[in-house]
């Protein structure tokens, strides 16, 4: 077996530490007095609302509200930290081959979620002199994201990143073009209203994202693990395809996707469950009356470097799993994956997880398909 996505074994030990106590760093840079501490619970929940049920009378610029602001960078901030650490520790390296002085993008940055992240998760990035264009709609949520991630490098003994805060949204001119282009939900709320097809936005958006590229440039996008963010994902896939960019990560081939999101078939997405998660931020979420047990997210990472997909060896296929556990009939046990072949319903006795990244010997052509959702049947036994 190869590298899965989410293996917390990867996470680096002083990172691990540092997500175990991130209450206490942001605690050391924006203090909550007795009374904030107390209402913390309560504003998280009503975050909640504004995020998901109530999103349709969600004001733009939500995050320059200072109560709203502070309940983000207690509680949602830290948990995008967990989600995308984990992640990051087990992207591919070539990702992340960033030169000195390279200059960086992570748009709809809010608090600098992505740059501290890779800064935790990402070991070989800690001495490199990067440049970081970091752009939000709110000034207030950049500046706490400075100074957090500035504390952050301090306890890991890293060189300091060259921060540039820019306050817009997604198309603001910047003065460099970038190497490393990042964006974490940023799609899923600009769209919300749009009545264009996906086919169009993912076009849309994937111009807009090469519009701050340099010539040759690695792309990385999160989304929630939502059938219609997933069904962007695999359009802005295509798109990106269309401009000679190939998948680095999940994707194991550059063939058709065969986890679109389209309307009543599977969606691309990760998850792993929370047990290993801060007891801390646990304990947060249950005063909140949010008791999160699985953190779930979609994404893709393209590139045009020279460095993209590797081949499998002669006689395999190298494949990705993308469900957790399926209990089949006679007591067997069973897995969703994708694979250039299309789907596959992997089954056997094996230990896998969503994520795992394992090499299979070739399909053959008259291979049985599952009659429930025609994917290829795959037997590891």
């Amino acid at each position: 077996m190869k590298n899965s996505l989410l293996a917390e074994s990867s996470i680096p030990s002083d990172a691990k530490k540092i997500l175990a106590d991130f209450d206490k760093i942001i605690s050391s840079t924006h203090p909550l007095n007795s009374k904030q501490r107390a209402m913390l619970p309560k504003k998280i929940q009503e975050l909640s609302h504004t995020l998901t049920d109530e999103r349709s009378d969600r004001r733009l610029g939500y995050m320059n509200q200072p109560a709203t602001l502070s309940a983000y960078t207690h509680y949602y901030l830290w948990w995008n930290l967990v989600r995308l650490t984990r992640l990051f520790s087990n992207l591919p390296s070539q990702l992340f081959n960033l030169k000195d002085n390279s200059i960086c993008l992570d748009m709809g940055s809010g608090p600098l979620t992505v740059p501290i992240a890779l800064l935790l998760s990402r070991p070989e990035l800690r001495e490199k002199p990067l440049v970081w264009y970091c752009m939000d709609i709110s000034s207030q949520a950049l500046s706490i994201g400075e100074n957090l991630i500035l504390t952050v490098s301090a306890r890991l003994n890293a060189k300091p990143w060259k921060i540039i805060r820019v306050k817009g949204n997604f198309g603001t001119a910047i003065k460099e073009k970038a190497s490393f282009i990042s964006c974490a939900n940023v799609f899923n709320e600009i769209r919300e209203g749009d009545k264009m097809p996906p086919d169009f936005l993912a076009k849309k958006y994937v111009q807009g994202i090469l519009d701050y590229a340099e010539k040759e440039s690695s792309v990385l996008v999160i989304e929630p693990g939502t059938p219609p963010s997933s069904r962007l994902l695999s359009l802005m896939r295509d798109s990106f395809m269309r401009r000679d960019f190939v998948p680095v990560s999940p994707c194991t081939h550059c063939s058709t996707c065969p986890m679109d999101g389209k309307k009543g078939g599977k969606w691309c997405n990760f998850a792993f469950t929370t047990e290993q998660a801060p007891y801390a931020l646990k304990r947060l979420s249950e005063k909140a009356n949010l008791p999160k047990e699985r953190a779930v997210l979609s994404f893709i990472a393209m590139t045009n470097k020279k460095s993209g997909i590797l081949p499998p060896k002669e006689g395999t296929m190298d494949i990705r799993v993308t469900s957790d556990l399926i209990r089949l009939p006679e007591n067997r046990k069973g897995w969703y994956a994708c694979s250039e072949k299309g789907l596959l319903l992997v089954t056997g006795e094996k230990k896998l997880h969503s994520g795992s990244w394992i090499s299979i010997p070739e399909i053959a052509e008259k291979a049985p398909r599952d009659k429930k959702t025609g994917a290829i049947i795959v037997s590891l036994d």
